[in-house]
């Protein structure tokens, strides 16, 4: 797959037609190719556009692990620190993970900008998960979600 035409696509359509659903595209690709995906968006878009695509993927964005944030985060190149405090903001923004959860991923500093600070402008939030077309039950989880899951070690 061709991830940077298929991440303009995905974003073409999120900017055109926010409130379409988007679960032929989630079924269309794997967890490998989501997570290149995500790393190539997070680097190249950053920002608000960046978390209009988290949010619209948010049941596979969240089912990552903290292994998985790893392996997106050292995809990134040309602009690594944009998409890591993009990803960063996304927790910071939208659910109560907290900095605990990220160690190991070595970035302590950029963590403290965001997490556990409740920085959540719960308005702003609310007009773009309307706009996005996102359930209730989507919002609840991304609010709800409160730790980030670890692979099992093999034994």
């Amino acid at each position: 797959m061709d991830i940077k035409n298929h991440a303009e696509q995905i974003m073409q359509q999120i900017r055109t037609q926010p409130a379409t659903p988007v679960e032929h595209i989630e079924q269309s690709i794997d967890r490998e190719e989501f997570i290149r995906l995500c790393s190539w968006i997070l680097e190249y878009y950053g920002g608000t556009a960046s978390h209009n695509f988290l949010l619209k993927f948010n049941d596979m964005f969240l089912s990552l692990s903290v292994e998985e944030l790893k392996q997106c985060m050292d995809m990134m190149s040309h602009s690594k620190s944009l998409g890591i405090d993009s990803l960063l903001a996304f927790y910071g923004f939208f659910t109560n993970v907290t900095a605990d959860n990220f160690e190991g991923l070595n970035v302590e500093d950029e963590v403290r900008r965001y997490i556990g600070k409740n920085i959540r402008n719960d308005r702003v939030n609310a007009l773009q998960f309307r706009n996005l077309g996102l359930s209730q039950n989507e919002i609840n989880r991304l609010k709800n979600t409160v730790s980030l899951k670890r692979e099992k070690q093999a034994a």
